[in-house]
């Protein structure tokens, strides 16, 4: 239950839903103010227009004018009248008499304008701003006029003194025009806030169950340690290299049960956890892989594995236990490993601890075992899954081992050697040897010859002055596929057959001689060589030359190694060897040639050529050309 990307991205998508509609929300609101101070902006340029035109009308003697001239503020007021739109409620012009009150001078109002002297009891004390200040002042009525939204007093001035106030009211049904204006989209916000709150309630809801569910799958009921789901969700995040593994089981823990009961045995595992949390640093964690076995990983800065290792299984295992007036003690077999900081796989290190547990289990039990990093390396080439991932990732090379004019103590040509690159240690090459009979007879044999065919023909193209030796098996001889492989690189590259020798390793015996001479005629049709490899040992005997047709003779190692040890022996068996191969015209190389004195002996056997640790280890083939 690994969160998802895709769950990150439908939070991510959601959280910016909820801005955006919070976004739309603001501006949308911002919008409609900005839309009402606009149509106040112009309210004002109207009634500096209006003023101006009644100006022009009093020739700059307002009250005097208006209170003598009757006819003047019927026809000013019919102007304001004319001014009136649905914009404004009422406009209308008020003055101040001799004792301080607002009367009205000029009305617009159509249906029932106010007399002219008409008193005013204004609702905002800002009226009295306007007149003594002289500035412009918006007022919000509220609910204090009916149908007004706002009020613009304005000013009239003469010789820079306030006369009188020109009054814009401002409906509120324009306001509500103003509102309207917007409000699909407000409609649309709202709905869209509604529905992502519905939503976000929602994932809430789930990211509390997926909390729980994980609590539940993460940690063990019985004992809250955690449980292998978390384990492998861990070291998805982390590198295990950084880490020492503890794995440790309780031995005979089916005889507690048997004798007190299950429900005492659950009461036991408890304590055996919380005491191993007790012993562990604050970074440790303990995994409880099944029954009553448990893994435990901790930080290598705690401190020393070996250490740390003993003083557990001191505290957990040598201890006794008291639990309902009943004493107990738990005897237990642990294992711990140090594995190498380049370690990336926790499922290689849990079969290291799960055999050498076994091993422990199978010896007696109650005893702590420790594994350095040879073991780790001992084991994971022997994983096939390993060697499986090394092939598919082509992470293979070829090293070039020369074989030597015995005589003239030059090179004639080169053994083409596998070596598999170690994925935590990419310096680090691993010897077919190491794996080579976990692979045998499976795909990914084939498939490791395939790439050491593919290898060799492209260092034969690089390098057209060499010649190479390549080793074939039985398995490579019988199947289809990689025989197919091979001779459409002889067909598309003829020029390099000649320069080539394919070495025949056998560890079982020919049966079919009939069918392994026409696979040899097969190749040496392109004019490439046929080598026996280890004549002398095992199954590659004298039938072989009776059977097959073939170039070169490799004696076996242990043969020339003979010569240190049993001599005489050795010298008539290999000359016995030499003599036949002069006979049938073979090309003889003696192999593991590891000292001078046994290349020596080998030159004084008159053997033709040598290959060996002495003359030349594999390196790659540019050291040995450079």
């Amino acid at each position: 239950m690994r969160e998802q990307p895709i769950d990150k991205i439908i939070g991510v998508l959601l959280v910016f839903l909820i801005l955006f509609a919070v976004f739309l929300q603001i501006s949308t609101t911002q919008n409609t103010n900005k839309l009402k101070n606009d149509e106040i902006i112009k309210s004002e340029q109207y009634a500096q227009k209006i003023v101006r035109l009644i100006q022009l009308q009093t020739e700059g003697k307002l009250l005097d004018t208006l209170q003598e001239n009757a006819d003047l503020r019927i026809q000013l007021n019919e102007i304001l009248e004319a001014f009136s739109t649905k914009q404004f409620q009422y406009i209308f012009l008020l003055a101040k008499d001799d004792e301080g009150h607002f009367r009205f001078i000029l009305d617009g109002e159509k249906e029932n304008p106010e007399e002219y002297g008409s008193i005013f009891f204004p609702k905002s004390e800002r009226f009295d701003e306007v007149y003594h200040q002289g500035k412009i002042k918006i007022i919000k009525q509220h609910d204090d006029v009916e149908g007004v939204w706002v009020s613009l007093v304005y000013p009239f001035k003469e010789d820079g003194k306030t006369k009188a106030l020109l009054v814009l009211d401002l409906s509120q049904e324009y306001a509500k025009y103003l509102n309207d204006f917007n409000s699909p989209l407000i409609t649309v916000v709202k709905v869209m806030q509604f529905f992502l709150f519905l939503t976000l309630l929602v994932l809430i809801f789930i990211a509390y169950r997926y909390y729980r569910t994980r609590q539940a799958l993460i940690k063990d009921t019985l004992t809250s340690a955690y449980t292998k789901y978390y384990l492998n969700e861990f070291f998805d995040r982390n590198h295990v290299g950084k880490y020492y593994l503890f794995l440790i089981d309780i031995d005979e823990f089916k005889e507690v049960n048997k004798k007190y009961g299950n429900a005492f045995g659950d009461l036991v595992i408890q304590a055996f956890v919380k005491r191993m949390d007790e012993s562990l640093g604050k970074n440790a964690k303990v995994v409880r892989t099944v029954g009553t076995e448990f893994l435990i990983f901790c930080p290598k800065e705690e401190g020393d594995l070996t250490v740390l290792a003993d003083t557990l299984f001191q505290t957990v295992g040598q201890k006794y236990y008291f639990i309902d007036q009943e004493m107990i003690r738990l005897q237990v077999s642990m294992c711990a490993i140090n594995l190498p900081d380049e370690s990336y796989s926790i499922q290689h290190a849990l079969r290291f601890l799960d055999e050498e547990l076994l091993k422990i289990k199978s010896h007696g039990k109650n005893a702590l075992s420790i594994l350095g990093m040879d073991t780790y390396d001992g084991i994971k080439y022997n994983d096939i899954d390993y060697i499986k991932e090394a092939l598919e990732e082509e992470r293979l090379i070829c090293l070039y081992q020369p074989i030597y004019n015995t005589e003239t103590k030059t090179i004639v040509k080169y053994e083409a050697l596998a070596r598999l690159i170690d994925k935590d240690n990419p310096e680090k090459l691993i010897s077919p040897f190491q794996f080579m009979q976990l692979i045998k007879g499976t795909s990914q044999y084939i498939k490791m010859s395939k790439l050491v065919l593919s290898g060799v023909f492209r260092t034969l193209e690089q390098y057209p002055q060499i010649e190479i030796s390549m080793n074939l098996d039985l398995d490579d001889l019988y199947n289809v596929d990689m025989m197919k492989l091979i001779n459409e690189y002889l067909v598309k590259h003829q020029a390099y057959a000649p320069r080539l020798t394919f070495e025949i390793l056998e560890e079982n015996e020919i049966q079919d001689y009939d069918r392994v001479s026409e696979i040899f005629q097969a190749l040496r049709e392109y004019g490439s060589q046929i080598a026996i490899d280890d004549f002398g040992s095992g199954y590659a005997n004298y039938r072989y030359l009776m059977c097959l047709d073939i170039d070169i003779l490799k004696i076996d190692g242990s043969l020339i190694q003979e010569l240190n040890t049993h001599e005489e022996h050795a010298m008539l068996v290999l000359n016995s060897i030499k003599n036949l191969a002069d006979t049938f015209n073979y090309m003889l190389v003696a192999e593991f040639v590891s000292d001078k004195e046994i290349y020596n002996k080998v030159k004084d056997l008159g053997i033709g050529y040598s290959q060996g640790m002495y003359l030349g280890e594999p390196r790659p083939i540019n050291e040995y050309l450079s």
